[in-house]
Order: structure tokens, then sequence, then C-alpha cells
């Protein structure tokens, strides 16, 4: 009997301790201190608008067009380092930013690019968002 009692209360002790969720103590403030970025000035931008067909229902004769955004930038930075940046979305929100990335950005403007948190140092790499520098 004192085994059993034993044993339903380790049992509903654990059952308590797999339930209970660990206080968080890392914000989101506290990542943003993580977020990579590259500086510099646009040398260049490219920006592609993308159409392919793709069938409805597995129907080969049924198509519906999917439209997509290509938006690549060249941005050298103060000691000379050249880099380029891209994205390429089929989303309706992302492709209007890319779309004002576009109009927006002039060669020659200061930029900041926001990399995420990861920063491969690669030649070409993927952008989270573009922020033009004010002086």
């Amino acid at each position: 009997m004192k085994n059993t009692i034993l044993f339903l209360s380790c049992l509903i002790l654990l059952c308590g301790c797999a339930t209970k969720k660990p206080a968080s103590k890392v914000s989101k403030q506290d990542l943003e201190m993580f977020r990579k970025t590259f500086e510099g000035t646009l040398l260049s931008k490219k920006f592609e608008p993308y159409t392919r067909e793709e069938p409805v229902m597995g129907l080969p004769f049924w198509t519906k067009p999917i439209t997509a955004y290509y938006f690549q930038i060249t941005v050298m930075d103060k000691n000379g380092k050249v880099r380029k940046f891209y994205e390429y979305s089929e989303e309706k929100n992302r492709k209007a930013e890319l779309q004002q990335y576009n109009n927006e950005l002039a060669n020659g403007d200061a930029v900041i690019v926001d990399l995420g948190y990861i920063d491969e140092g690669h030649p070409e790499e993927l952008f989270d968002f573009i922020t033009k520098k004010s002086y």
C-alpha cells in the first residue's frame, strides 16, 4: 500500500513538472542585438517579375498563373567589399515590399541591409529587409 501511494505521488509530481513551462529569460529585445546587417552604398539593383503556370487539381489543361518577384541589389561597404543580396517571393505582401524597394531605392543611396540572425559572408545572400540611411 505504501509503495502504491509513493508511486502515485511520484507520478503526480512528474506530470506536474512535465506540463509546467520554463520561465523564459531571453526576450525578443535581447535577440535583436544578434541581428546581422551590412551597411554601404547601393551600386545597382535588379527587379524582375516572373510568371509560371501551375496546374489546378492536377489537370494539365487547367492552369493558373503564379506571379513572383526577384529583387537583387549590389552594395559596397566603406572598405570596398562588394556583396549582392537578393529575395524571391510569391507572397503578396512580400512582393509589395520588393516593389517598394525597387521604387524607392536609387543607385548611390546609403543603405543598411538586414540579414536576420545569420550572416554567412557569401558574395550573394538572402536579405530580410533594407533601410535607406539618412544623414
